[in-house]
């Protein structure tokens, strides 16, 4: 196991900035994943730990040694792509076996990490049958042990699931966390799938244009998020935005007022805030209830209802705003039908015109 640092990174293609400066710390054992959108920078981050993409400012540490200058293959790390990169002419036990036969490793030592390592993922009856005779889901175990039996310091997974279906990511997702849980290693994940990252990580990395968003643990993003990206990335359906202004202040409290002239009282950090200020109230679809029961309604006209049984998802407009509402896979909804939902106070996000998070007072601490 060991920590890793980065500080004041810098990533640059010929004059494009690509990396903005990142400082992290992963604590050793921590099970860490950058996760952000299509061209955000993660698996550059990634490749600049592994040694694989040149640095052009700043450093990395690991295990608080500088190897910033380090060629890879003396980093201590090991990593498993999104291909799984297997020799197709090699069987299971040859593939994993390889890496350290170049290393100049004995034969009792190769076999005897070759086996603890098929125990480990469940490889023992395919250790001589060569990739092309393996699932999708097999060859991805493969190629995580092939860095297991070389007992590296850092683990790095850049995608390892996105060339597989649908039940066996989730079934991976599983397997990885439970590897992780075993051997202890820490381990550094790149993925664009924020339920991926919700579900494995100790803690998440949010990036956005190369730039660090937001780091902490799956509940404190979703929860705290400290701006509208953030917010609006982590959860799925994404979080409803709608604009509100601010009608009253105090030192403590606001009056917000939506479109159709509602208004709501919250108590909030008010510094910064003037009377008229738009600002934009995020509440999550989960957290609306069917009917009258919360302390906001809305009257929803449903345009798309997908009843999936436990949960339905209903889609529709709110003064001409696009809501996304979940509710019980029970509750009866028509499309094309007018429908009351309601969320309460404790619920509520608000954002500010430069999409930084205004604090909401009296929430409870659901970060833990």
């Amino acid at each position: 196991m060991a920590d890793v640092k980065l500080q004041s990174l810098e990533k640059y293609f010929g004059s494009v900035r690509t990396i903005h400066g990142v400082d992290l710390e992963i604590n050793s054992g921590e099970f860490v994943v950058f996760v952000g959108p299509s061209g955000c920078g993660k698996s550059t981050l990634l490749r600049m730990i592994a040694g694989l993409e040149e640095v052009s400012g700043g450093e990395i540490f690991i295990d608080k040694e500088c190897v910033t200058d380090t060629k890879a293959s003396a980093r201590g790390i090991a990593m498993v792509f999104q291909s799984y990169a297997l020799y197709p002419h090699m069987t299971v036990r040859e593939n994993m076996s390889f890496g350290l036969e170049v290393a100049g490793e004995s034969k009792d030592v190769i076999e005897q990490q070759v086996n603890d390592a098929a125990k480990i993922l469940k490889l023992g009856e395919l250790l001589d049958r060569k990739p092309r005779q393996l699932s999708g889901g097999q060859r991805q175990r493969v190629a995580i042990g092939r860095t297991i039996v070389r007992k590296p310091k850092v683990f790095l997974f850049d995608e390892p699931l996105s060339n597989l279906d649908a039940e066996l990511r989730v079934q991976m997702r599983i397997e990885i966390s439970k590897l992780h849980d075993e051997l202890g290693n820490t381990m550094i994940y790149v993925t664009h799938d924020q339920v991926e990252a919700m579900t494995m990580a100790d803690k998440i990395v949010v990036l956005r244009d190369g730039a660090v968003e937001q780091v902490g643990t799956p509940l404190t993003l979703y929860h705290q998020p400290t701006n509208k990206f953030v917010a609006g990335f982590i959860g799925s359906p994404k979080m409803n935005f709608l604009p509100v202004t601010i009608q009253e202040l105090d030192e403590q409290h606001v009056i917000l007022a939506f479109p159709d002239g509602q208004t709501v009282s919250l108590k909030v950090e008010t510094s910064g805030l003037v009377k008229g200020q738009q600002l934009e109230l995020g509440i999550r679809p989960e957290h609306f209830m069917a009917g009258h029961e919360g302390e906001i309604e809305i009257i929803l006209n449903a345009e798309v209802v997908e009843k999936l049984g436990g949960t339905t998802y209903v889609y529709g407009t709110l003064n001409d705003q696009m809501l996304t509402v979940e509710v019980d896979g029970d509750v009866a909804i028509q499309k094309g039908s007018r429908e009351v939902f309601s969320f309460n106070k404790s619920r509520v996000h608000l954002f500010n015109a430069d999409q930084q998070a205004v604090k909401v007072l009296g929430k409870p601490d659901l970060s833990a």
